[in-house]
């Protein structure tokens, strides 16, 4: 009786269980154009909302203020067929932790190691 009760809970938790969704509020998808490569690319990441205090040019002693949306979080990139391209970790902008590039047949191309915006390895 235990062992189905069991198999009954984890087939509840997992029905329960759903990708990460990413939006507005934590994170964007992105498409943009490569001109490089002439295709459709598609990316998806998190990102944190800054506040940056800037001088006003035009008014001596005043302040403007600008939100900016930091890359900060998972991160990943997307061929035009829908194959991941790469994946990997951004802090506040900069690469960080292992990034991972793939083929377009899904074999790895490379690995890469960041810290704080520089290849370590």
């Amino acid at each position: 009786m235990t062992k189905i009760l069991m198999i009954a809970i984890a087939a509840f938790l997992f029905s329960k269980a759903r990708a990460q969704e990413i939006d507005d509020v934590s994170g964007k998808t992105y498409y943009f154009y490569d001109e490089q490569t002439k295709k459709k690319v598609k990316e998806i990441y998190h990102h944190k909302q800054v506040v940056k205090i800037i001088p006003d040019k035009n008014n001596y002693g005043s302040y403007r203020d600008t939100m900016l949306y930091m890359k900060n979080g998972p991160y990943t990139r997307y061929y035009e067929t829908g194959e991941l391209e790469c994946s990997g970790y951004f802090t506040d902008e900069r690469k960080d932790s292992v990034w991972k590039y793939y083929t377009i047949k899904g074999d790895i191309l490379r690995i890469e190691r960041w810290a704080n915006g520089k290849l370590v390895q």
